[in-house]
């Protein structure tokens, strides 16, 4: 459907040039008629024409001062000038102010179908790129978060940024060539050095995940990264190596507008700790320090260089390692790895021991960590590999690869040991029968148990001998099944009270797992009664 707007004071010109429009386009086609550039200008404004076709000389307000503000509303639009004079200023003026051509009265009526026909072709064109380049925003709405998360996990893995750190730049369009790291965490109050209450916090986040990363883009140009436990790490493009104290102020004032709103939308305590700027292939030292400033940091937003800790190395040695033991002992691999390497990392740049004593202290506390795992009543963990792994490390890097994969295989052992049928995939079928009527994921059921959800999903199909989805399905349709028993219930209300938001996926789910639809289904039912 093309819309045209006809102006001219002449009504023998306007019916002449509906007729042969209706005539040559049919239903393709709906216009309207303006006897003057006012009217052409008012209608324009309601109308919204993909064409006009405008007469120079009209009374009142000419077709050139119409063409002018009718294009200021909608550029877009494809005008022919009508003239009945053949006067080459007119003709300049008005390609100057948008037109794209003028016609000579009387009106030839093969040129003007030839003229708006090679207009529709142009909006057609037109209309196809603008769906065209519509489909690609939206893919890359769904792409652009994979891409962001993959980019800060090569930053915050150390030594990975070589590997694929440029390529996930040029993805995202990142140009400047340093960065900071902002590291959100949450939950219920302060517990030691976290908050309190992570694994429920962190469940609960699961849920405004997007609306999370909506927030942190109106206060900053940043990368966001997916929730791990109950922090949320995001990269801060800047564009300078130093970051100037008004500016740092600046930052520090948008965090906690950031911090408050986020509390206000998720319901929980935020917190905000805030690195130097890196150059990115080092933006691993931003982010330790980011975890350095939430740990120490007594203010919701704390950057590292307002942090003075009064704990003496020593002290902050024995907080950090306790987060590790903490991480390995609820069998999270994931945190446990992330949590060794900012430990080791830390202590190999901070402390003045010697490399062979740094080397012992990682050594005991992997033995003591393994100690505290057996003592959890899980089988002995193979510590031997592990140990014999860090002991043989010959400088700072391999000893902090060694100690990091030797925590995460302890974290893994706990995770063995909730394959017993009283331990994990009880916990988790019972969580998931108490939580499947509304929008639920294997991640927030993982996290519920205190597991990577890697893991999760391996011992769920083991352990019920389905998998997470079959199983949550399953639930779903028996509980539509016995509400479908009930009359008063319409098949909206019970997709809704099964679990599901689309009454139509519903339905072909139902007939999926049953072989005949809702519908179907009750009629049966009470057929038989």
């Amino acid at each position: 459907m093309y819309r045209i707007l006809i102006a001219d004071d002449e009504g023998i010109v306007t019916d002449s040039l509906q007729y042969i429009i209706k005539k040559h386009f049919g239903d393709e086609c709906q216009t309207v008629i303006a006897k003057n550039g006012r009217q052409a200008i008012e209608t324009a404004e309601s109308f919204r024409p993909d064409i006009a076709l405008l007469d120079i000389q009209m009374p009142g307000l000419n077709g050139l001062k119409a063409l002018e503000e009718i294009r200021g509303q909608n550029p877009r639009i494809k005008t022919l000038m009508l003239t009945a004079y053949d006067n080459f200023d007119y003709a300049k003026e008005a390609l100057r102010l948008g037109a794209v051509d003028y016609l000579m009265k009387p009106i030839n009526k093969k040129v003007l179908t030839e003229r708006l026909t090679g207009l529709m072709r142009t909006i057609d064109q037109e209309r196809k790129k603008r769906r065209d380049d519509l489909l690609v925003r939206e893919k890359m709405e769904a792409v652009v978060p994979i891409i962001e998360d993959g980019f800060i996990n090569s930053l915050i893995i150390q030594n990975e940024y070589e590997d694929s750190g440029e390529k996930y730049r040029t993805l995202l369009n990142i140009e400047e060539d340093y960065g900071i790291i902002l590291a959100l965490e949450w939950g219920s109050g302060r517990d030691g050095a976290g908050m309190g209450n992570p694994v429920g916090s962190g469940i609960r986040a699961h849920k405004y995940s997007r609306k999370m990363e909506e927030l942190v883009k109106v206060y900053f140009k940043a990368c966001v990264g997916n929730i791990m436990g109950n922090k949320m790490i995001c990269v801060i493009p800047y564009g300078s190596p130093r970051l100037e104290y008004e500016s740092r102020l600046h930052m520090i004032e948008k965090a906690r507008s950031l911090v408050a709103s986020l509390k206000q939308v998720v319901g929980v305590d935020f917190k905000a700790g805030i690195g130097s700027v890196r150059p990115w292939d080092t933006m691993f030292d931003s982010y330790e320090e980011a975890l350095n400033a939430l740990r120490h940091g007594k203010r919701n937003v704390t950057h590292i260089d307002d942090l003075i800790v009064k704990d003496t190395l020593e002290e902050q040695r024995q907080a950090m390692e306790r987060v590790v033991l903490r991480t390995v002992r609820g069998g999270m691999e994931h945190d446990a790895r992330r949590e060794a390497a900012v430990f080791a990392g830390w202590l190999l740049k901070n402390q003045a021991s010697s490399f062979e004593e740094m080397r012992m202290q990682l050594a005991e506390l992997f033995l003591l960590a393994g100690r505290m795992v057996q003592d959890q009543g899980n089988r002995r963990p193979e510590s031997q590999e592990g140990l014999s792994g860090i002991l043989g490390a010959r400088e700072g890097e391999e000893l902090r690869q060694r100690f990091v994969a030797a925590m995460a295989e302890l974290a893994r052992t706990v995770v063995i040991r909730n394959e017993e049928p009283d331990g994990i995939i009880t916990r988790a079928q019972e969580y998931i029968r108490q939580n499947f009527t509304r929008d639920l994921a294997l991640e927030e059921v993982a996290q519920a148990v205190e597991i990577s959800p890697y893991y999760f999903s391996k011992l769920f199909k083991e352990g019920a001998g389905m998998n997470f989805t079959e199983y949550l399905t399953g639930l779903r349709i028996e509980a539509a099944k016995k509400l479908l028993m009930n009359r008063d219930l319409s098949i909206k209300q019970v997709c809704i009270d099964s679990g599901y938001a689309n009454p139509n996926y519903f339905s072909r789910i139902f007939k999926k797992w049953t072989g005949i639809t809702p519908t179907e289904f009750r009629d049966r039912v009470f057929q038989e009664h």
